[in-house]
């Protein structure tokens, strides 16, 4: 039996990984938007189960001065078999009510984030069979060392003007990470990510491509010394799958670059919070966090608890 998850995100756009890094001087307690208290993941749609669909649905609603949802509708969609689920869960979560001068209000517009996952299914694309085959060629030409064929025929598809969104934004993302694997220079492959992030839009593969294309961008601009790009990258990849449930060992090492690219630019809070999670995501995966980095760790803390 295929394993799958559904979550249900906040409805918070977060500008920020760690609330505990935020900048506090602008927070104004009597003035707030509604905060999610609790929420009811959804159940995944057997017939969606069955067909190996993954998808994301927006619903919007207003929350109440009680800080119940009401008038819950779908505002996009992937599919409509995830809407009833999607609906039904928007409408069981509890929120702390907005606050106007320190009294509950009424909160219209609140838009919620709702995913729909198969595990295992990680770094695959859904852009139909074709995609799929050239995939498979890719996948055949790395491990035999001979790529240049199927990059020829990826090239061949993006010259074509009929090419939808998403397909040019898949086929963008799979060159940059071929030629990644046969270490091509890092300045051909940068530009392929930043162009397949600007042909990316909603849903799930592309929220897999933003996660996973902004990791390797981060990386890359760590790999220059360019700090502040590596760190906006980083964050971004991050938070397009915030609350999503996408799981992967690649967020160890986002989460790891994370904290490098922010203790170059002294910013304590966020290299002591980032390297933290690292060690739990090292310790879930087994992997062995880095000695070498035990004294910046332990610096990086000590300046943060006291600022």
């Amino acid at each position: 039996m295929t394993n799958a998850s559904a979550h249900s995100g906040d409805t918070v756009e977060h500008t920020h990984i760690f609330s505990q890094c935020e900048t506090k001087e602008q927070v104004d307690t009597l003035n707030q938007p509604p905060v999610m208290l609790k929420s009811y993941p959804p159940r995944y749609p057997r017939r969606a189960l069955e067909r190996g669909m993954e998808g994301v649905v927006l619903v919007e609603f207003d929350v109440d001065v009680g800080g119940k949802v009401i008038n819950p509708k779908v505002i996009w969609s992937e599919n409509a078999l995830f809407n009833p689920r999607a609906l039904k869960s928007a409408s069981s979560s509890i929120y702390k009510p907005a606050l106007e001068n320190g009294k509950p209000r009424l909160s219209k517009g609140r838009i919620q984030n709702i995913t729909f996952l198969l595990e295992g299914n990680e770094n695959t694309l859904n852009l139909g069979s074709e995609f799929d085959k050239i995939v498979m060629r890719v996948q055949t030409g790395l491990r035999t060392g001979k790529v240049e064929k199927p990059v020829k025929e990826i090239d061949s598809l993006l010259v074509r003007e009929d090419l939808d969104k998403l397909t040019r934004a898949g086929l963008l993302y799979l060159k940059a990470i071929s030629l990644y694997k046969i270490k091509a220079p890092n300045k051909e492959i940068m530009n392929l990510l930043i162009e397949s992030k600007q042909h990316q839009d909603k849903g799930i593969t592309s929220m897999k491509m933003q996660t996973f294309g902004g990791i390797l961008l981060g990386q890359m601009y760590l790999d220059e010394s360019n700090y502040q790009k590596a760190e906006e990258e980083l964050s971004e990849a991050i938070l397009a799958s915030r609350g999503s449930g996408l799981k992967s060992q690649r967020f160890y090492q986002a989460y790891l670059q994370l904290g490098l690219a922010s203790y170059n630019q002294q910013k304590w809070c966020l290299a002591s919070k980032s390297w933290e999670k690292a060690k739990i995501l090292a310790n879930e995966y087994q992997i062995t966090f880095p000695e070498q980095l035990a004294e910046p760790v332990e610096y990086a803390q000590s300046k943060n608890s006291n600022e």
